[in-house]
């Protein structure tokens, strides 16, 4: 039972993500880069699209960032990085 009820968080936790994900919206975005480094920045973001299989996001500086690397848009927290909220902060 615990299993159906941690899979709906999940998927409500994705959702809600997704949804802040807004082609032409200003948002605060948090990220680790291919180093691990954490970026965290307020850009515009042009678009969402997909490249041999991999998710990205297109800002409008013109950075390309992998979808699986983003921590949170707008403050919605990407289901992959669950605790990672609790590291950040409005600094």
């Amino acid at each position: 039972m615990e299993t159906t009820s941690n899979q709906t968080n999940i998927d409500t936790s994705e959702n809600d993500f997704r949804a802040a994900i807004i082609p032409g919206k200003f948002v605060r975005l948090e990220y680790l880069t291919d180093l691990n480094e954490f970026i965290k920045t307020d850009v515009t973001i042009k678009q969402l699209f997909s490249r041999n299989g991999v998710e990205h996001l297109e800002l409008a500086t013109g950075d390309v960032v992998p979808l699986n690397r983003v921590i949170s848009v707008s403050g919605k927290l990407s289901p992959r990085y669950p605790g990672y909220a609790n590291y950040s902060c409005d600094c």
